[in-house]
């Protein structure tokens, strides 16, 4: 076994690093530079904390900075041995041993024996902008300050005042507040129109020549933890200084030469990383993510002698590939794999056997199949829902108003009949364009029998059926609830299936497969609803819905004409599930969807 070794700084201990001939079968040995840089900045602030040298964690800050603008993936830089590395400028011989000994063992001999010193968590005390190591040691030792919960409690108690005075204090405990707001997660449909309006605002900043909104957004995941940005820029410090002056960031976090981490003012986390222009399709591909997938694709480049990192795709210190995306995966011997898709989950086996999905788009959605109006609890008309759906391009709108709502001062049936006579004069009236649905959306009971006159069932046009109430039960009684519900002869569409609404109640448990199952062989269909604060079914149990092969229908649950606009997390959603236009109702045409209805009806 070929071993290098090294004399361990003050300890006086010969150390041996393993060669990569040594390292055990499965270890990762690609290190992005920014994960070796963010290792000696914690270094430094342990360095500082313990009273060691300043000019030792000065050292690290400096190699740090190096490391954050070096583009050459460091590994690749590191084959040539510590001579190589101590060429670069800001390196010396201290640093690069630490270096190697990262890359060939995942850890900082230096910085593991600090951490030993140390109060467990004081680095993310440290983390906070205004809180160096003296004022870090200050609050420890005087309030038992060790981790953010603890600063937290200290902030907000005036003890804090006499060692930070009061109006710092005050600044932190915004900070921290801010901090501790972003753990929370944010459902897309709220955090996507935000991103967005941050985009427009980087988009015009001097020196940006491409913008990019990336992250858990560009993957359409259902909930966000922050929202991540990429920028191109031959100007990154100068970019970095007017993105955080912007009058949407509340707070500045942290300030790099080609990152920053910021907060706007509802405590949403936002972080920015520059990139030269001629690394786009580099950095799309690195601040996309997800953390699996790219953990799977620097794999997949070590098994190709290949190196991988956010500046693009390395072999034997030459670039290969950069600009794009899809250059990046063709690189590493990968057609482009779409955002939704990137979760390490099946994902590569299917993109290396020719068998990605032609994911449903927007563009191909024809209808909105569940929407409300002011019939039930919806806050708009008829023909105000109408007029958007038409401005939408739809030929088709579902107006599903709640059954149990239709007549609440009076009869049922009579409301609906009113409500069909309106949805008849509106179709004259407009020219079908959109053709309006006289459909129903009725609660399912407890026992799975659904809540609507039997007239009622009858003759509408489309009826929706799905659980309101009575939400937790026994996963087997779930089960049972929603089959009946499907197998009563009336009931098309079993809308938003587990009931999850975010911030009031967790996905409801039943036998998924079951459920889908039965409603494929019973020719009916299964909602995935776009309402921001459903995104129903989640993830995994639509993906469990696609690969049943049951009829699908995409709708915003719409109960005013803005969230027509949820169609597009509805999608999402969806492609996050691996579907296809084929099994989707929406993406038919409206007399391909009536001759469905009417198939359906002949069957009741």
């Amino acid at each position: 076994m070929i071993l290098r070794r090294f004399l361990h700084e003050k300890s006086g201990i010969l150390r041996e690093v393993p060669s990569k001939d040594a390292l055990p079968d499965g270890y990762n040995q690609a290190m992005s530079n920014e994960a070796i840089a963010q290792q000696l900045l914690e270094l430094a602030e342990l360095t500082d904390y313990v009273g060691d040298s300043p000019f030792k964690s000065r050292a690290y800050r400096q190699a740090a900075r190096t490391l954050e603008t070096l583009q050459t993936p460091i590994e690749t830089l590191a084959e040539g041995g510590a001579a190589a590395l101590e060429a670069i400028p800001g390196i010396g011989e201290a640093i690069a041993e630490k270096i190697l000994a990262y890359l060939h063992t995942g850890a900082i001999p230096k910085r593991e024996q600090l951490l030993q010193q140390v109060p467990r968590g004081i680095l993310e005390v440290m983390a906070v902008p205004g809180i160096g190591a003296k004022t870090a040691r200050q609050l420890h030792e005087r309030l038992g300050v060790s981790d953010l919960q603890s600063l937290r409690n200290a902030l907000m108690s005036s003890a804090a005042s006499s060692i930070l005075g009061a109006q710092k204090r005050e600044r932190l405990l915004r900070l921290v507040e801010l901090k501790h707001k972003s753990q929370r997660r944010t459902p897309l449909g709220f955090a996507l129109p935000r991103g967005r309006e941050l985009l427009q605002a980087i988009q015009q900043l001097e020196g940006v020549e491409n913008a990019l909104l990336g992250g858990s957004v560009r993957r359409m995941h259902e909930d966000v933890g922050d929202l991540d940005y990429l920028v191109a820029t031959a100007q990154s410090e100068q970019v970095i200084e007017a993105f955080v002056r912007l009058p949407h960031i509340a707070e500045v976090y942290s300030q790099g030469a080609n990152r920053a981490q910021a907060f706007l003012s509802d405590g949403l986390q936002v972080d920015l990383k520059t990139v030269p222009p001629q690394s786009w399709g580099a950095g799309m591909l690195y601040i996309t993510g997800s953390k699996a997938h790219s953990i799977r694709l620097r794999q997949r480049a070590i098994e190709h002698g290949l190196k991988l990192n956010e500046y693009g795709v390395w072999r034997s210190g030459e670039c290969i590939a950069s600009d794009t995306e899809e250059a990046m995966y063709a690189a590493l011997g990968l057609p482009w794999i779409p955002p939704p898709l990137r979760e390490d989950a099946g994902e590569f086996e299917a993109a290396e056997e020719g068998r990605l999905p032609h994911l449903v788009q927007l563009a191909q959605i024809r209808g909105e199949l569940q929407s409300h109006s002011t019939w039930s609890d919806g806050f708009n008309t008829l023909e105000e829902m109408a007029q958007t759906a038409a401005a939408l391009g739809y030929e088709y709108l579902a107006v599903t108003d709640h059954a149990h709502m239709l007549g609440a001062n009076g009869d049922p049936m009579t409301a609906f009949e009113q409500r069909r006579r309106e949805i008849e004069e509106l179709n004259e009236r407009l020219n079908g364009r959109p053709y309006l649905l006289n459909a129903i959306e009725v609660n399912i009971l407890a026992d799975g029998t659904p809540l609507a006159p039997d007239a009622m069932l009858r003759t509408a046009q489309l009826v929706l059926a799905g659980v309101h109430d009575d939400h937790g039960q026994p996963p087997e009684q779930m089960t049972q609830r929603l089959l009946r519900a499907l197998e009563h002869p009336a009931v098309d569409i079993l809308a938003h299936p587990t009931g999850r609404r975010y911030g009031k109640r967790p996905a409801n448990d039943a036998d998924w497969a079951r459920i889908f199952e039965r409603a494929r062989a019973l020719g009916k269909a299964v909602e995935i609803n776009g309402y921001p604060t459903r995104m129903d079914p989640p993830t995994p149990i639509a993906r469990m819905l696609v690969e049943s092969g049951a009829w699908i229908t995409l709708g915003t649950d719409a109960h005013a004409v803005r969230d027509l606009q949820a169609m597009e997390l509805a999608v999402g959603l969806a492609q996050r599930a691996w579907a296809t236009p084929e099994r989707l109702l929406n993406t038919r045409s409206r007399d391909a969807l009536l001759r469905w209805l009417s198939d359906r009806r002949s069957e009741r």
